[in-house]
């Protein structure tokens, strides 16, 4: 009997052998996740709605949460006044029914900001694009200058 024919059969009896344990064990964690998440609950996603409807929505699922106020931000520009923004854990989460939810929200002043701060980032890339335009253009100009220079020296007649 060559090694490789040895090796082989080796190979089979331990996998025989092996993976029925294997499997049990698999099992056995499955099982365990299961009934660990048995009790899970869905976050239900508030976003968007006024804080005191997300507030009752929240209560009604048994979940404790609090309020918490977000800082500015331009993508909070279009928002509405004491409008939820945002969950901790995120919305549409599997949990369990005693996790503690931070829910952040805006108000007028955090929109008041946030607009400004959109203005600024507009300005700033209005400011930029000119820039860009004018460097391509200073390059346009030099390269017309370069190829005029040289059609010159040349003598180069159409």
């Amino acid at each position: 009997m060559g090694k490789t024919k040895i090796f082989t059969v080796l190979g089979k009896l331990t996998a025989g052998a092996l993976i029925p344990e294997a499997l049990n064990q698999g099992a056995k964690i499955l099982n365990r996740e299961l009934e660990k998440r048995q009790d899970y609950v869905k976050i239900p996603d508030v976003t968007g709605l006024p804080v005191e409807e997300a507030a009752m929505v929240l209560e009604n699922y048994g979940f404790q949460h609090s309020l918490i106020k977000a800082a500015a931000s331009p993508q909070f520009s279009n928002s509405t006044d004491n409008q939820v923004i945002k969950l901790v854990p995120r919305a549409k989460s599997n949990v369990p029914a005693t996790t503690f939810l931070k829910v952040y929200y805006v108000d007028s002043a955090t929109i008041s900001e946030s607009v400004v701060l959109a203005n600024k980032i507009r300005e700033m890339k209005a400011i930029k694009k000119e820039k860009n335009h004018k460097n391509m253009q200073k390059v346009v100009q030099q390269t017309t200058k370069v190829t005029e220079k040289l059609t010159k020296k040349r003598h180069v007649s159409k």
